[in-house]
């Protein structure tokens, strides 16, 4: 499926010590420039209507979950929706159709990994890179993923395990990133450096979207 305005680009790979580099905008389109060489993640700076974010609260609340599956956009979206554990508001689902439809095309791929979690514990807090190629988060309640624009990839975000933390930037509630991985053609060793967010005891669940490649992950 062709969405206009998005153009993916490839280019000769980040050098090893060029520093992390990220893309943001208003528009949908700023997605696409994940695949500019040197680019490690990708923003597209939105908010979510208020009525969605109210509507949430309850699919919310029956954290802990998560709901797995990999297919075609439209079927992915089906399948996830007949596996939460209450229906999902109807704005919820068009959402993630579209997103899911945005990486598919960034990706050139006609499948995706589609996760939808409900989460009430710390999540993946520790900073690290994914091995994996291009991942699409946007957390539709709750604190937004953090993230460093630092080079280094995986070996960095190692060392920044027991050292003073860093200064990061946060992804607000309902925004869109593409994080580019060591596995991306290129990118080894440069991998976007993220976590999920501290969490203060009695904080209420996140509600996190987490869109993957088909095939890079096994099924739950």
């Amino acid at each position: 499926m062709l969405i206009e305005g998005f153009a993916p680009r490839e280019g000769p790979p980040a050098g090893p010590d060029q520093p992390a580099s990220n893309l943001a905008g208003a528009a949908p389109q700023v997605l696409a420039g994940i695949q500019q060489p040197g680019t490690s993640i990708a923003i597209w700076a939105r908010r979510l209507p208020g009525n969605l974010i109210r509507d949430l609260a309850g699919l919310a609340a029956c954290a802990p979950f998560a709901v797995t599956v990999e297919d075609a956009p439209d079927e992915a979206v089906g399948r996830m929706a007949e596996g939460l554990p209450q229906p999902a508001p109807i704005d919820l689902l068009l959402d993630v159709l579209h997103l899911a439809r945005i990486f598919t095309h960034v990706t050139r791929a006609d499948r995706l990994r589609l996760r939808l979690e409900a989460l009430d514990g710390p999540g993946c807090h520790r900073w690290h890179a994914d091995a994996i190629g291009l991942r699409l988060l946007c957390t539709y309640r709750g604190p937004g993923t953090e993230w460093l624009a630092l080079p280094g990839g995986a070996r960095a975000a190692r060392m920044l395990q027991d050292g003073p933390p860093p200064p990061a930037n946060r992804l607000n509630t309902g925004e869109v990133a593409l994080l580019k991985g060591e596995g991306f053609p290129g990118h080894a060793g440069q991998g976007c450096i993220h976590r999920s967010p501290p969490r203060a005891p009695g904080a209420p669940p996140r509600l996190l979207l987490c869109l993957d490649e088909a095939g890079r992950i096994p099924l739950e």
